[in-house]
């Protein structure tokens, strides 16, 4: 696999405009692997608790970890991508003059 492009750390171009954005593509496509697999497993360990016969309601711990996975991957789908364009840094420079 490509290591990640990492355009918090330079300047965004259009040489690698296509790369950043096949990136977060699937980015967002783990997203939604990550949220079907974290609710499949919410709803089986409810399930489990259920059929065991209720009680103390441990999957809340489960869903913690799931929402943390979730929350985590959608940030890093759908969350500010944090480059630098061209324009920001002409920007800086006409502040600085």
């Amino acid at each position: 696999m490509d290591a990640p492009l990492a355009p918090e750390q330079g300047v965004d171009s259009q040489a690698n405009a296509r790369e950043l954005a096949i990136q977060r593509l699937k980015m967002k496509q783990d997203f939604k692997g990550i949220l079907a697999g974290g609710l499949f497993s919410v709803v089986i360990v409810v399930v489990i608790w259920a059929i065991g016969g209720g009680g103390y309601f441990w999957p809340v711990w489960v869903m913690l970890g799931a929402a943390i996975g979730i929350v985590a991957q959608g940030w890093k789908a759908y969350g500010p991508s944090n480059r630098i364009t061209e324009e920001d840094v002409q920007r800086e420079m006409s502040r600085g003059a």
